[in-house]
């Protein structure tokens, strides 16, 4: 008799785990996310570091609005603010930031970081890209307690202007 419910305790405790994880899962409202967001820098600050030639820390902002590419409507129409930390040489280093998204009383904001790389064009322009990775840092509104996160990629199509296009999950417990 021991055995046996010694048996049954061991399933159960290996069951009702397993089972509570699966439970969890199905109760959390999840959905993929795509958008792409304009941005227009609006204020910049540039500080050489003074170590090597092109070495520079840069502060920037940058507002737009976002535009869904996903099947979920999500933020379509949103006023978007970013405000980035950059540690480049000579146009390639990395990125940090905070990006936010306003719509209607509702806000997000993802913490991202990601790679700056700059390239000069035939004409010898440069072509700046970057990528990265981002998660939920603090939302509000209808999306309170939201998490997730994602990948970005984008590109500058002028001095002052960039295109940015993120994708991801985004949950609420």
């Amino acid at each position: 008799m021991k055995t046996i419910a010694i048996k049954s305790f061991v399933v159960l405790g290996i069951l009702f785990p397993v089972t509570s994880c699966f439970i969890t899962v199905s109760l959390a409202d999840e959905n993929a996310m795509s958008g792409m967001a304009k941005m227009t820098v609006v204020k910049k600050e540039v500080v050489p570091v003074g170590d090597t030639e092109g070495h520079v820390l840069v502060l920037s902002e940058a507002q737009g609005s976002n535009t869904n590419t996903g099947d979920w409507v999500f933020m379509d129409g949103a006023d978007c603010i970013s405000r980035t930390q950059l540690d480049l040489i000579k146009g390639n280093g990395v990125q940090n930031g905070y990006f936010i998204m306003s719509k209607d009383g509702n806000q997000t904001i993802v913490k991202y970081e990601g790679v700056v790389k700059t390239v000069l064009s035939p004409e010898n322009k440069p072509l700046i890209s970057f990528k990265g990775t981002w998660a939920y840092y603090k939302c509000s509104g209808i999306y309170e307690g939201c998490q997730g996160q994602g990948g970005y990629n984008g590109k500058y199509i002028s001095e002052i202007e960039y295109i940015a296009e993120f994708n991801g999950l985004i949950y609420k417990k």
